[in-house]
């Protein structure tokens, strides 16, 4: 199916005013969210709330759209990045057509004959034709700095769009186009041996939304996301996969390492107290341990580390296993 095709497809349903009515109530929602989280208001931020939020509703109608058209808003996000991208190459267009411009002028006004000055020459003074030039060669800096100016201030907002990209704006883990990104590199490299990827997910997570309510929830995601981070070295990055899923990567370790890093992250998080409006939140996580082999592909490895972790929910939640292929 082309785009067009699927737009114009989509445009069809979201015509439906009742569920219309149902998706304008959850964007409703997610603005709160943010606001109560303290979250700036980006389209990028709203998007992924938006879509957590969605993916939290248990009305059936809402449950099959999402299910039938997962990347309905998708691309509407990707349009409003696009958007933004656009906006702010014009604005750059803008400030040094401005900057040229105003160049221009200066250099039409301070103009010096040249051969009024060699017919001339015996009434003009050397100072009137310095004062000139001075003048001249002043607002020509100025104007060059002001360009240098507006040139730091884009290449700021460019890297700082730029590293939002990269950043799950609830748990402020890295985000799943990073993982993939981060992946594809390891797999190509010649050390895929000493390769693991471990899955975590939070046991009762819906449990705890529907107990304590969302914000309880997104709370025990950021809380997460903080404890996975402390218990493991610096330079290695948490991936939030979706949902209350998390993702790490670890290199240039034995199975034995990984499983007493992973075993170490299952006590660490079991101990822990999360208190929220006076309750004691507990948590439990399960894991799925996934080797890398020399043809695994990103899908295999994300299968194999899928399936172990399944394992580990059926065997009674709060542990781990190790993929057997």
């Amino acid at each position: 199916m082309s785009r067009a095709s699927y737009i114009q497809k989509v445009k069809i349903i979201m015509n439906n005013a009742q569920i219309t009515d149902k998706i304008n109530n959850i964007g409703e929602k997610s603005f709160l969210k943010l606001k109560e989280l303290s979250i700036p208001l980006y389209p990028r931020y709203y998007h992924d709330t938006f879509m957590d939020t969605l993916s939290n509703e248990e009305d059936p109608s809402l449950i099959d759209l999402t299910n039938k058209h997962p990347y309905l808003f998708t691309l509407e996000h990707e349009d409003m990045q696009r958007e933004l991208s656009l906006e702010l190459a014009k604005t750059s267009l803008q400030e040094f057509e401005q900057s040229n411009q105003n160049l221009k002028n200066i250099s039409d006004a301070n103009v010096v004959d040249i051969s009024s000055i060699k017919q001339g020459y015996e009434r003009i003074h050397a100072k009137e034709v310095l004062d000139v030039l001075d003048i001249f060669q002043s607002k020509i800096l100025n104007e060059l700095k002001k360009a240098d100016e507006t040139i730091s201030k884009l290449k700021l907002e460019i890297e700082r769009l730029e590293r939002e990209s990269h950043i799950d704006p609830l748990t402020k883990a890295y985000n799943r186009r990073v993982l993939v990104k981060d992946l594809e590199e390891l797999l190509r490299s010649n050390n895929k041996s000493n390769l693991f990827l471990i899955i975590f997910d939070a046991d009762d997570f819906k449990l705890i939304n529907d107990s304590y309510g969302h914000i309880a929830g997104d709370k025990t995601l950021i809380y997460l996301s903080k404890l996975l981070q402390s218990s493991l070295q610096k330079h290695t990055k948490i991936y939030r996969y979706g949902g209350e899923e998390f993702i790490i990567l670890l290199q240039d370790v034995t199975l034995e390492n990984a499983q007493n890093i992973t075993s170490k992250i299952l006590q660490e998080v079991d101990q822990s107290k999360l208190l929220y409006k006076g309750f004691n939140i507990h948590l439990t996580l399960s894991a799925g341990i996934a080797p890398c082999e020399s043809s695994d592909t990103i899908e295999d490895i994300l299968e194999k580390a899928d399936k172990a972790l399944y394992a580990a929910k059926r065997d009674g939640k709060n542990c781990f296993k190790v993929s057997t292929k």
